[in-house]
């Protein structure tokens, strides 16, 4: 959908939604300046792959319910350092959807929306309908995820819950996480007093049938656990966590993982050897640059290995909200360390700093990833 027809039917949403009582509308606008630093890698020399070091983002986000529509849209502008001063701008429609009551048990959604499947916290082995975590914003408090399109058949009983899924979003380039699939899936929950039980299939395309399950529950006030798997031919992937709270005590995440979709310690080892074959190719540079950025795409910010563990602290304090954790590679001791700093000027105006941090050796997967670092400060306003 083109930035032109997303903005005017969120402006006909908006005309409606500030009618009817009943419903909702809001959103915030955000100045953010990102610095980040790059560090020397053969799959970005001389930054072939153009990460800008400064970035100057001033955006809005615009949500609101009228009725039995939900909808969201989020407008950027931005100014970076790439090759002089270059800016840009992009809108999107990040959901529309409408829920149908079509009896007391059973609802049907259609529209453009996000589904969560996984209760997992980093790593989601069932998030095909889900933002993928950003680990320099895992709570989404940016408002950049954007939901896809689907239809959502559901039935609701006492403990029992069955819902039928279709989405279809092969429009666009598969991202191999959640991104261009046309996919079909069912899932069968059950609650019990404290434990909540899930089992699905799913059917996507270009990809091998699977079959997969959720628990999560509690034992006590502080300590909650949750755990998600998926396997299917060639490939498994499981995940399983616990949150441990205390009062006056900061919230303690632990995680672990496993993604067979990753690198294997053979694989890996392969990838290092086609790195080292390109930089000894008598080629021009221009095309040996092209060839280590095609190699850097395996590199994502959940890791292009198999075993990884996450650990997270989150604090209040006062008009501050503090948190920080370290998302560690097991398969190379490489890590991702990251940290926020939240603070509430206002009821509506929040200050914010992040910073992400990036080590491990020099044939690590972080060690070998163009960025080292990445500051941002920025300035959120709900209105």
């Amino acid at each position: 959908m083109s930035v032109r027809r997303s903005a005017l039917m969120a402006g006909l949403l908006l005309c409606g939604g500030a009618q009817a009582d009943e419903d909702s509308l809001g959103g915030f606008v955000l100045a953010s300046q990102e610095a980040t630093r790059l560090q020397a890698t053969p799959l970005n020399v001389d930054n072939f792959l153009a990460i800008p070091e400064k970035k100057t983002t001033l955006a809005g986000l615009l949500e609101g319910r009228f009725h039995d529509l939900t909808w969201r849209a989020r407008f950027e502008t931005w100014r970076s350092d790439i090759d002089g001063r270059h800016s840009g701008s992009s809108g999107a429609l990040q959901e529309l959807n409408r829920v149908f009551q079509l009896t007391p048990a059973v609802t049907l959604s259609l529209g453009k929306r996000l589904y969560a499947l996984d209760p997992s916290f980093v790593n989601q082995p069932l998030g095909f309908l889900q933002k993928r975590t950003d680990l320099s914003d895992p709570l989404d408090e940016l408002g950049q995820s954007e939901g896809l399109p689907m239809a959502v058949l559901g039935w609701t009983g006492s403990q029992a819950s069955l819902t039928a899924i279709y989405s279809k979003d092969a429009a666009r380039h598969a991202d191999g996480y959640n991104r261009g699939v046309e996919q079909s899936i069912v899932k069968l929950g059950y609650e019990f007093e404290q434990l909540s039980v899930s089992m699905l299939l799913r059917r996507a395309s270009g990809e091998p049938s699977g079959i997969g399950a959720t628990l999560s529950g509690a034992a006590g006030e502080h300590l909650s656990w949750y755990g998600s798997a998926y396997s299917a031919r060639n490939t498994r992937r499981a995940t399983a966590g616990l949150t441990y709270t205390l009062p006056d005590l900061p919230k303690l995440q632990l995680e672990y993982a496993y993604d067979g979709r990753g690198m294997s310690d053979g694989e890996y080892a392969g990838w290092l050897a086609l790195i080292d074959r390109n930089q000894s190719l008598p080629l021009p540079d221009i095309a040996r640059k092209g060839l280590q950025a095609q190699a850097a795409q395996v590199l994502t910010s959940q890791g292009a290995r198999q075993r990884y563990v996450s650990v997270t602290l989150a604090q209040t304090v006062g008009d501050w909200e503090l948190g920080g954790g370290v998302y560690a590679g097991r398969d190379d001791h490489s890590a991702v360390w990251h940290g926020t700093a939240d603070y509430r000027y206002s009821p509506r105006t929040t200050l914010m700093l992040s910073v992400l941090r990036q080590t491990g050796d020099a044939r690590s997967e972080r060690g070998l990833s163009p960025l080292s670092a990445v500051v941002a400060v920025r300035m959120r306003h709900l209105f």
